[in-house]
């Protein structure tokens, strides 16, 4: 059976594709957030696809226990390898299949880690995990792009060059998906190594559905990481807070 998409694309070429998401921003982000939104001040963190563990980390900094899930060894493998904290653990699991129940009060999903699977029914069932996750008044945040931000401002074509790799992003709208090919060169090799990455394109009032079938209420849509509001148009992110009935 082929790998789906994710199952190829977070490996190690994903970390230097993504090399401007470093520490420093992962750790302002997390700062921002829990600056800018009523998060829960202590208590059990659910780093829900973690990657190579940068929210994660930036949680237990500030002292709260956290679990990261994954489902990439390779991301896990270097998680683990960065983490100084034993108030944090990682687990590899799919998002679609992770094992908790009432344990969490805080559920996180950054930098577009939603909406990877094919069928509406297979996303919406991530939504529902992380309302199982949670405890009874726990919180979620879902940081995800904004549809028409994106179909507005997409970029088809662009390259970079990091450690002596060529890499070349290309990127497309088809299906109700945004879609990027990236192809990594380097010396080496003959010939270059392709990644596919698709996401699905769910509008503010999709998502919010979403929220309220799983359980979710108190439901507020934010548009950019400062937690300015979120117009259509205009915000780049649509950053959902939501609390567990």
């Amino acid at each position: 059976m082929e790998e789906a998409w994710f199952e190829r694309s977070f490996r190690e070429d994903y970390v230097l594709v993504y090399k401007h998401r470093d520490e420093e921003s992962a750790d302002r982000e997390v700062a921002n957030l829990l600056a800018r939104l009523p998060i829960k001040p202590a208590g059990r963190v659910l780093d829900l696809c973690c990657g190579s563990g940068r929210h994660a980390r930036a949680f237990a900094k500030r002292g709260y226990e956290v679990v990261g899930v994954d489902l990439s060894s390779v991301l896990l493998q270097l998680a683990s390898e960065q983490n100084p904290y034993p108030n944090l653990t990682f687990y590899q699991h799919d998002m679609r299949r992770i094992p908790f129940e009432d344990e969490f009060d805080i559920v996180v999903n950054l930098f577009t880690s939603f909406g990877y699977f094919s069928t509406d029914d297979e996303n919406a069932l991530v939504v529902a995990n992380m309302a199982k996750a949670l405890k009874q008044g726990g919180q979620v945040v879902i940081d995800y792009l904004n549809p028409s931000y994106v179909r507005t401002h997409l970029v088809p074509f662009s390259t970079k060059e990091i450690e002596g790799l060529f890499i070349e992003e290309t990127r497309w709208i088809e299906g109700g998906c945004v879609k990027k090919r990236i192809r990594v060169r380097d010396a080496e090799a003959s010939e270059p190594r392709e990644y596919l990455e698709q996401v699905r394109l769910y509008e503010a009032d999709e998502m919010t559905a979403m929220l309220e079938r799983a359980g979710f209420s108190q439901i507020q849509l934010f548009g950019d990481y400062t937690y300015a509001g979120y117009d259509r148009l205009t915000s780049p992110r649509m950053i959902f807070f939501a609390v567990k009935e």
